[in-house]
């Protein structure tokens, strides 16, 4: 055979071998080890699921093909909501490297705002695993992830802090997802009324504070979901605090401290606007460097810290003018003092009653007063009495009563009192007036100017050449016949301030009455320096005037000479409220000073929270600012025994010191003991400054203070904020 012909077979052998060969390979290497098998269904599992935002989620799918085996190789196609690999907004899918059955699904790093964020994801693959022109695609059954789950519905945010009378938009998120079902609800934890803890819009979730800071500063926002199952709540913590707004309408003010003369009394009303002005006002200052009673229009502004301390500057370069601090214990009510440099003064700040303030018909019925201040000597004086009022210019009926003490001379129960008062026309919407006191005793007609708090309480300035007067006038107690027994038994807590021949003179106190005689109880006082702690009061009797009510108390210490006062019950006598149930005049030989005696309701220790307190300077005097006593008001924070924070503002006559921090290491409250009466230690930090105070409880809000160190002369009020 030729060597050409032998050559050419085997070359065609060779082809041959190469394309069996290379045919066995393209079967073992290409689309599908199935051979022509289809692909019948996909299968994906979990078929539910929850993600967190931005986190990765895993899904396997199973591909089923025709020749009934279970595809390991068939690579599918995910989809998220429809779209191929989904996107950005619903969250992204891609194989797995490692197996191509297997899709991570990275959720969005926000929750979709479709479907309260639950996305589709499903595999496809191509019928024909092997052609890449097949159209025909196999969808598998559908995963329904949820993006966010676990969360269910929350509020966004979950706590806030809202200034009183703000407003604060709160969100509902069901899974991370707006939820326009959620309905909305405001309420406490604590004891509160309906307009004290703000409202909230049922649907929208806008939340509006309550003018002042509710009991405990704190309220429940709830959000409620009931479309869904099972129907979900959440909530949110809202602190109020403190604002401008807490400070809006108008409001009657006293207070009385010394300038550089000496004595002085200042009353007036103010309206403010919520937003840091006082918008108009009048008031009347009378003391030793006036020349007599002066009047003042006002205006200025003001600004309410988050604690309730309150700065106001009035009359700026003006006559008139002065600085206020004051502690705010409600958007009703602050006890205040005067912040100039040479000038103090302590007091109070009440809201005025709309209806009672423009007309005389409201004033109508007994009242009781009284007023320290000083005589044209300059000596100190005190008066405190009772009269009816008829509630028109006609003015009184019946019987009035006065007790005075002037330097020690004391004039008592003169029944000859006659009183006339009128609103000032000129000052509309003030509820300022004049009243005039006449009375066969003093000889002379008594002039003031009042401000109408309401129909049960005004603010008296004296405004005549007469004498410099100022003080308080209550609602008095009712009846034409009082018996021996009237002051009722119960226990009785009470402050009074003045002078003595000394100086500065104060006493404070607890008695308990019964049947027309105190049985017991104890008395603290400081008579210039001199400081006679809890005495014990042994039984003493005290005489009524059954016509008038008049009541003269003896307060009869061991040890110690008996201190007497005439008395004036008030209709808060037996009231719930924390009101006077006294005024006090003092008729003995130790001191000329006024004081009012309150219903005590509880004897246990104020529950922890955030009270305002005052402290104010005792004394009258002239010209001797080296016995002028500080003025001192702030906020203080209880827990317990603890003093957890607060700050003094503090008047010293010759230096006034803001927000003095108060040490929560050295300063202390003890529990009182059985009648009420505790002890607390306030120390301040910067300046350094200490005050060592009885205190005795009121009620559960309040209490009285008195100050037992013998560098000064004090008494005050700490009553609760929240």
């Amino acid at each position: 055979m030729r060597l050409e012909t032998i050559k050419a077979k085997i070359s065609i052998l060779a082809v041959s071998f190469v394309a069996v060969a290379l045919i066995l390979g393209f079967s073992a290497c290409g689309g599908s080890s199935n051979g022509s098998a289809s692909v019948t269904a996909i299968t994906i599992s979990p078929t539910a699921g929850t993600v967190n935002l931005n986190t990765m989620f895993d899904i396997t799918a199973n591909v089923q093909l025709s020749n009934t085996n279970s595809s390991t190789d068939t690579t599918v196609t995910w989809q998220v909501n429809g779209i191929g690999g989904g996107n950005t907004t619903i969250g992204t899918i891609v194989n797995s490297p490692d197996d191509s059955q297997v899709g991570i699904y990275t959720a969005p790093k926000i929750a979709p705002t479709n479907n309260n964020g639950q996305v589709l994801i499903t595999a496809t693959a191509p019928q024909n695993p092997s052609s890449t022109t097949d159209t025909n695609v196999v969808t598998s059954n559908t995963a329904t992830i949820t993006v966010g789950a676990g969360l269910g519905l929350a509020v966004s945010p979950t706590t806030a802090t809202v200034g009183a009378g703000g407003s604060f938009q709160f969100s509902a998120l069901l899974n991370d997802v707006a939820d326009a079902n959620a309905t909305w609800t405001v309420s406490s934890t604590t004891p509160s009324c309906d307009t004290c803890i703000g409202s909230i819009n049922r649907t929208t979730g806008l939340y509006t504070a309550p003018p002042a800071p509710p009991p405990g500063a704190t309220v429940t926002v709830t959000a409620k979901d009931t479309t869904v199952s099972p129907a979900q709540t959440a909530t949110a913590t809202v602190t109020i605090a403190f604002s401008d707004q807490s400070l809006s309408g108008p409001f009657a003010f006293s207070y009385s401290g010394d300038d550089e003369s000496g004595f002085m009394a200042v009353a007036g009303s103010f309206v403010a606007d919520g937003n840091g002005h006082i918008q108009s006002g009048v008031e009347d200052v009378d003391g030793f460097s006036t020349a007599g009673p002066k009047h003042y229009q006002i205006a200025g502004t003001y600004k309410v810290g988050a604690d309730g301390r309150t700065g106001v500057l009035l009359n700026s370069g003006l006559p008139g003018a002065s600085t206020w601090q004051f502690a705010l214990t409600s958007n009703q009510h602050a006890l205040m003092i005067r912040f100039d440099r040479s000038t103090t003064g302590s007091g109070t700040i009440d809201q005025q009653n709309l209806n009672d303030i423009s007309t005389l018909a409201t004033i109508t019925g007994p009242y009781v007063f009284s007023g320290l201040g000083a005589d044209l000597s300059f000596l100190p004086m005190g008066i405190a009495g009772k009269f009816t009022a008829s509630g028109s210019s006609t003015l009184q009926t019946g019987s009035g009563v006065l007790d005075l003490n002037d330097n020690g001379v004391v004039k008592p129960d003169d029944t000859s009192l006659t009183v006339s008062y009128s609103l000032d026309n000129t000052a509309p919407d003030t509820g300022r007036g004049t009243i005039t006191l006449t009375s066969a005793m003093t000889g002379k007609q008594n002039e003031y100017a009042f401000y109408i708090v309401d129909s049960t309480h005004l603010y008296l300035v004296e405004i005549d050449d007469n004498d410099y007067l100022a003080g308080e006038m209550y609602s008095g107690a009712a009846g034409t016949s009082f018996p021996s027994s009237t002051l009722g038994s119960a226990n009785y807590v009470f402050t009074a301030g003045g002078n003595s021949t000394g100086g500065a003179y104060a006493s404070g106190g607890v008695f308990t009455a019964g049947g027309n005689s105190i049985t017991g109880g104890a008395l603290d006082t400081n008579n210039a320096g001199t400081v006679t702690p809890n005495t014990t009061l042994s039984a003493c009797t005290y005489s009524v005037a059954p016509s008038t009510g008049r009541i003269v108390l003896g307060l009869c210490a061991t040890g110690a000479s008996t201190l007497q006062f005439a008395t004036y019950q008030t209709a808060q006598a037996t009231s719930t409220t924390v009101e006077p149930a006294a005024v006090m005049l003092e008729l003995d030989s130790t001191a000329v000073a006024t004081g009012s005696a309150y219903l005590q309701k509880v004897v246990t220790e104020p529950a922890s929270g955030s009270f305002a307190l005052n402290l104010a300077g005792q004394g009258i005097f002239h010209d001797e600012p080296g016995s002028y006593q500080q003025d001192v008001e702030g906020q203080v924070t209880l827990d317990s025994s603890h003093v957890s924070s607060g700050n003094l503002d503090i008047n010293d006559f010759n230096a006034g010191i803001q927000t003095d921090p108060i040490s929560t290491t050295s300063s202390s409250v003890s529990a009182p003991g059985p009648n009420g009466r505790g002890t607390a230690v306030l120390v301040a930090t910067n300046p350094d400054v200490s005050y060592n105070l009885v205190y005795y409880v009121i009620d559960d809000n309040t209490a009285l203070l008195f100050d037992s160190d013998t560098n000064r002369v004090l008494i005050g009020t700490i009553a609760r904020q929240f």
